[in-house]
């Protein structure tokens, strides 16, 4: 019996790892999260850009972040599109939140200046 609770002790804890070992670019980022979290047709899409925000490709999130600022490389408590995420009220997407561990994907990649966001490349 002992084994048998440690073996499914075991088993859950595997199961529970928190190491998020994804890559913390903008081009993961994008891809991952922001494209089928955030982007749908009547959010912020390229065609509806709701409050001139667009994050359905990458050229169209670096764009975005930039043109609004939503971004401090280094400092995720500066940055809006960090703190949308984390706050209490009206946390983004409104409809179904992010997962804890992409929103510590997006504040690692802030923190480690947000590679990729001033890349020229489309």
């Amino acid at each position: 019996m002992y084994r048998l609770v440690l073996v499914a002790a075991l088993a859950t804890a595997a199961c529970n790892q928190t190491d998020n070992n994804r890559p913390a670019t903008l081009e993961y980022i994008t891809e991952a999260i922001l494209q089928p979290s955030c982007s749908q047709s009547v959010c912020h899409s390229s065609y509806k850009q709701e409050f001139g925000y667009a994050f359905d490709t990458v050229y169209a999130a670096r764009k975005s972040i930039l043109n609004n600022g939503l971004v401090t490389p280094n400092d995720p408590t500066a940055s809006q599109l960090y703190l949308v995420l984390i706050r209490a009220k009206k946390r983004m997407p409104y409809d179904s939140p992010l997962p804890d561990k992409d929103i510590a994907l997006i504040k690692q990649w802030i923190e480690d200046g947000a590679p990729g966001l001033t890349e020229a490349s489309q």
